[in-house]
Order: structure tokens, then sequence, then C-alpha cells
């Protein structure tokens, strides 16, 4: 069976979509809740970012998700529907190991209504951050439909995200 990665830009619902897939009793894996992805610099790991991390830091730094790591959930749920749900900076690395990649999709608005809900010291929670994402989001729709990713419009509630999620993977004969 397939392995989906739900990907999209910070407080598109990754987390939450993810949690509710689960719910529903497929498999499913957050790449920060997780633990799954680590922060590199170069080749070398290191520790994720504190509070002082600037534009600087996150040029010199990449979030990346092990090709081992992905390998080993594909290995270990191949006769069943199965997702990853999280946005890492070696996406183009770890497509090709996805049967499926599912894009959430928001607006600028809705973007920052969730952000500013988040919780102080957490990512997404300053205007730094906030500028942040919405740079990393303006393109990431066009970019990820160039790729074949599925985009879903991730606005409405969890059930109905769910949904468009499963449905669309369905229509791609996927679940």
């Amino acid at each position: 069976m397939p392995l989906v990665l739900v990907t999209g830009p910070s407080g598109a619902g990754k987390s939450t979509v993810g949690a509710e897939l689960r719910r529903r009793g497929h498999p499913s894996y957050d790449t920060d809740l997780d633990g799954l992805s680590r922060w590199y610099l170069g080749d070398r790991e290191v520790a994720p970012p504190g509070p002082a991390a600037d534009d600087r830091w996150y040029a010199e730094h990449v979030l990346r998700l092990p090709l081992e790591t992905v390998r080993r959930i594909a290995a270990a749920h191949s006769q069943e529907l199965a997702f990853v749900c999280g946005t890492v900076g070696n996406e183009g690395e770890i497509w090709d190991l996805f049967d499926a990649v599912v894009s959430l999709s928001l607006d600028e608005a809705t973007i920052r209504r969730r952000l500013a809900t988040r919780a102080p010291g957490s990512f997404g929670s300053t205007p730094d951050d906030v500028r942040r994402v919405l740079g990393w989001a303006a393109t990431i729709d066009e970019d990820n439909a160039r790729y074949g990713a599925l985009l879903v419009d991730a606005s409405g509630p969890v059930e109905q995200v769910a949904e468009l999620i499963l449905g669309g993977l369905r229509a791609r004969g996927l679940g």
C-alpha cells in the first residue's frame, strides 16, 4: 500500500491532519512530534535552532528527514496506507520514496491567523518566523504542483481536509 508525504507551510495543519488520519486508523508519523527530522549544517547533525536563530542561521542549516527513516516506515507499513506529515528541507531527495505527496494549501491570511495561536517560543510565534513562513509559502503550491503533488485546500475543518486527502488519493488509484 502507498506511503504518502503530507507537506505544506507552517500553520497548514500537517500535525492536526496526521492526528485525524491516525484517528481514522491509518499509521501516521509527524516529522517534528515523532522526532523523525534532524537539523544539519552541511553533513553534520546539529542542535535545533534556538530563539536567537536568524535568517542567516536558517540559510546555513537544513531540516532533513533521513532517507533510512522513510525506508524503515515504508517497510513497516507495506500492507497499509500510511502517512508521514511534515515539511523538511530535503524533500527533493525523499519524494521518490513516497507513492504520493499531498501539499496542504493555505492563503496568507489563514497562515497568519493560525501562526498567531502558536505558543510563545515555538516556531512561527515571532514576527520573524511569520515572515519566513510567508516567504516559503509564497511559491509552495506552484513548486509542489510542478512535481506532481496533490494540492489540498487546508482551510476547512480537519475532518474535511482528511476527506479531501483520502478522496484525492483514491482518485489517483491509491488507498
